[in-house]
């Protein structure tokens, strides 16, 4: 008799913890192309977590929170985008000191969209992109390089 009550207790507070998901994919534009390779981290404002992404070969991306694709927490969010990793060639370099001294150079870098991805987007404290998660339908960020 007393193992009903336990049993319903023990069952309700597990179900207390669970924290729901939704859905938020989109695509990141810079100057109107697909940017691939790019990192995404939707930065809560709230009690939220923090989301992870990546795009894809067509700009894509599906946010992560604690398992792969599994969405976002609703809440308010500073949308924080890098741009892909490896835009420039470190193997000419002795050091790692040295690349990055040489890719914080705008004449070292190369002309791809990597470099031209205006770092303002790169910064939680600078980053003009906020987002209210759930969203309806897919979302799009298009990012201007100048």
């Amino acid at each position: 008799m007393i193992r009903t009550p336990c049993l319903i207790v023990a069952l309700t507070l597990a179900g207390c913890g669970a924290q729901r998901t939704t859905p938020v994919a989109g695509v990141v534009l810079l100057d109107g192309r697909p940017l691939a390779g790019a990192s995404i981290q939707f930065v809560s404002q709230g009690k939220g977590h923090d989301a992870t992404g990546a795009t894809d070969k067509n700009g894509e991306f599906v946010m992560s929170t604690f398992q792969p694709r599994d969405g976002m927490l609703p809440g308010t969010y500073k949308v924080v985008i890098s741009p892909p990793v490896g835009s420039t060639d470190t193997t000419q370099y002795a050091s790692a000191d040295e690349a990055m001294s040489a890719a914080n150079k705008p004449k070292a870098r190369k002309e791809s969209a990597a470099s031209a991805f205006p770092q303002k987007y790169a910064r939680p404290d600078q980053t003009p992109l906020t987002q209210e998660v759930p969203v309806q339908g897919k979302l799009k960020f298009e990012l201007k390089s100048s």
